[in-house]
């Protein structure tokens, strides 16, 4: 068994003399096997079947060696020892190829234990749910050691926690974006993902690029109006929302009454502009202009569409003191700030009418691809792509639940990289038990746990953890209080303890059983690349590796479409270096 560099051997629990001493036991039972097999060939030795004559004779040469003889006995000899060559060299190649934590292997799940993870069972669930047409299941990795691919059911959803540089996108998210035939939503805030898997996905349905930050470098090909969601108040409210959880961190601390206030008002604009069928740039404008005219009211646009008691209660806003109403406008702003953004009023606005508009409930009915990229800092449209996303995944719910089953026919895969930075919607914990009953497969990435707690709080990161039915730590991760904890649920193991006492009368070793920890929490920041820890429902623990995508069947497709929009984007940025 290996042994990590800061640890002893037990006392008196060195075997290595005694495996010496029972190899050369065994190589010397086939050499004299070998001779008496030798020997029986030997006309000379007919009269007697007798081992040790026949040995002795052989080897104090009073009987000949014939030439069958030595064929046979030297054969045996070298044949075994070629044997225990390629014994050797496949026990080094082996472990060559492994982690310095593979061997931890024999404490976690076995293969009998994640066999309902495994394809031929996974193939089987997805009969059951009907969702045969995604695939077999949603890649997870290779079980070790029984190095058996698994794969997560079509009503499981996951949360995956790993490091920059740990290899999510090219062992996870790539093989999960190209794994289903079924409709994929991917975010991201890097071009790889989309560059990597647009040539392949393109061969199924469309694929649309949101790129509103300009991170890829594409050109709005399409567009979508957030208030295509506003239909009542409820649906405003929950878009205030996703405004108000992109612009503030959770358990951000701001003033109670202009809080509660601001969000109220941002409701009801959104929802005067969704009934006007105003563009959601306006929003923006009445935001930064509470005198504006009577016939440019929201107020009076409420009104004239029938919501007079909203309409009453936003002209009370208008007129409260100036310092007051002050405050409530100005709470307002930051959040709705992306609005009045040129560079993204294209992908959310569209005057001359002649791109498409994206419309989510068909999408989640067809084979499509939709990539939304935007990232943190100055000029993030996290909001917009938060707002794309929950709009999507509302409407996926809707269908699910109108089709037999209450399921998708054709499961939707969401794979949600950078989830903290691109889609901080802050009803995803509360909603995400209930998504793998309508077959909407989600896979949320976060690179620490304290990104989670940032952008949803730290119950609703419980909350995700908690509903999620895979949940996979991977390496590149050091967090005093989250690590503890997955140290504890990965469990112990029994460790035979050797004491050995000297003493007068000789020599005395006892030896007693102790529970140690599988993987201490310094294991679990030095988890190798690679690597991850598998946490399923109702399974145990169980170590995976993650495969890059180069060791799959579509690696040249990928490597293709890589080259291809990555030299497209080149190309963009040198012309408008120019």
């Amino acid at each position: 068994m290996p042994r990590e560099r800061n640890r002893r051997p037990e006392p008196a629990g060195n075997d290595t003399g005694w495996l010496v001493l029972g190899g050369v036991l065994v190589f010397g039972l086939v050499v004299v096997a070998a001779l008496w097999a030798g020997a029986r060939l030997n006309p000379a030795f007919a009269h007697t079947t007798d081992p040790v004559v026949m040995l002795g004779d052989v080897v104090t040469g009073r009987v000949p060696m014939t030439g069958a003889q030595a064929a046979v006995t030297f054969g045996s000899i070298v044949a075994a020892l070629a044997v225990a060559g390629l014994l050797v060299f496949a026990g080094l190649r082996v472990r060559g190829a492994g982690s310095r934590v593979d061997y931890k292997a024999r404490w976690l799940a076995s293969g009998r234990d994640v066999a309902a993870l495994t394809a031929p069972q996974a193939a089987k669930d997805a009969a059951r749910l009907g969702a045969t047409g995604a695939g077999v299941g949603v890649t997870l990795g290779t079980h070790l050691p029984s190095r058996q691919a698994l794969y997560a059911s079509w009503e499981w959803v996951q949360v995956w926690l790993m490091g920059p540089r740990a290899g999510k996108t090219s062992c996870v998210c790539i093989p999960q974006v190209l794994e289903t035939t079924g409709p994929v939503l991917a975010t991201t805030n890097k071009p790889d993902l989309p560059e990597a898997t647009r040539g392949p996905r393109s061969e199924l349905g469309v694929t649309y690029l949101h790129d509103p930050q300009g991170i890829v470098g594409a050109e709005p090909t399409f567009w979508w109006d957030p208030l295509s969601f506003v239909t009542d108040m409820e649906t405003a409210e929950r878009l205030a929302d996703v405004f108000i959880s992109s612009a503030t961190s959770a358990g951000a601390k701001q003033d109670a009454y202009f809080e509660s206030a601001g969000k109220e008002l941002l409701s009801r604009l959104l929802l005067a502009a969704a009934l006007d069928r105003r563009p959601i740039t306006d929003v923006f404008t009445w935001a930064n202009d509470p005198d504006s005219t009577h016939s440019d009211n929201p107020a009076a646009v409420l009104n004239k569409h029938g919501e007079t008691a909203n309409a009453v209660a936003l002209e009370r806003t208008q007129t409260l003191t100036e310092k007051q109403r002050d405050g409530v406008y100005g709470t307002v702003r930051p959040w709705i700030g992306v609005l009045g953004s040129s560079k993204i009023a294209p992908w959310i606005t569209d005057p001359t009418g002649a791109r498409p508009h994206f419309d989510p409930h068909r999408f989640v009915r067809s084979s499509d691809t939709l990539y939304l990229v935007s990232k943190e800092g100055g000029g993030s449209a996290r909001a917009i792509t938060a707002a794309l996303t929950m709009a999507v995944l509302t409407a996926a719910e809707q269908a699910g639940a109108a089709s037999p089953g209450g399921r998708l026919p054709v499961p939707l895969t969401v794979v949600l990289d950078e989830v903290a930075n691109v889609c901080r919607w802050r009803e995803l914990p509360d909603v995400y038990s209930h998504y793998g009953s309508r077959g909407i497969v989600v896979s949320s990435f976060f690179q620490s746990w304290a990104q989670g707690v940032e952008a949803f709080g730290e119950t609703g990161m419980q909350k995700l953890w908690s509903a999620a039915n895979v949940r996979v730590v991977g390496s590149g991760l050091s967090e005093d209080k989250f690590l503890p904890f997955v140290s504890g649920l990965i469990g112990d193991h029994d460790v035979v303890k050797r004491s050995a006492t000297q003493q007068k009368g000789g020599r005395s070793v006892s030896t007693s059983v102790q529970r140690q920890r599988i993987f201490e929490v310094s294991d679990l920041t030095a988890l190798p690349q690679g690597r991850a820890l598998l946490m399923g429902s109702g399974l145990p623990p169980a170590l995976l590796r993650l495969d890059h995508f180069s060791a799959r069947p579509y690696a040249g497709k990928v490597a293709e479409s890589s080259r291809y929009y990555e030299s497209q984007r080149e190309r963009r940025a040198r012309w408008e270096a120019a």
